[in-house]
């Protein structure tokens, strides 16, 4: 009897320990974020490598062709962890940022500088440059 008892305040504590965990991020919203911004990253697995990068501050590789089959590689670390609701708005503002530049489908370095700042390559030839969403005040949470 005093061993269950024991066994089920170990199991609260870890519960309660882990409430934290579980309300920053609800089961199922990397999926959803990462399938969102899937078409407009250029592929699942440029959206997974940005949510994953974005939300535990690893490197980012992405990776995308254009249809003339050039390929389009772009690569950086963020400087910090973000939540969820942080890397919505990145994302976000990112493809705004783009899509007032008439860039709907960017490649990869296109993504990485409306991410992090830089020149963007525009589809005419010129260069604007950006500010980067990630530079931005995007929330942390």
């Amino acid at each position: 009897m005093k061993s269950q008892r024991l066994l089920r305040a170990a199991l609260c504590a870890a519960l309660v320990a882990a409430a934290p965990a579980w309300a920053e991020s609800p089961p199922g919203d990397f999926s959803r974020l990462a399938a969102q911004y899937a078409g407009w990253a250029g592929g699942r697995s440029n959206a997974d490598a940005i949510v994953n990068g974005l939300r535990g501050g690893t490197s980012i590789t992405l990776v995308t062709a254009a249809a003339d089959r050039s390929v389009s590689l772009a690569g950086f670390t963020p400087g910090r962890t973000m939540g969820y609701a942080g890397i919505r708005a990145a994302l976000a503002s990112a493809q705004q940022s783009l899509s007032r530049l008439g860039i709907a489908r960017p490649t990869a370095e296109q993504i990485q500088s409306a991410l992090i700042g830089g020149e963007i390559a525009m589809p005419n030839g010129a260069t604007r440059q950006v500010a980067g969403a990630l530079g931005a005040a995007a929330p942390l949470g």
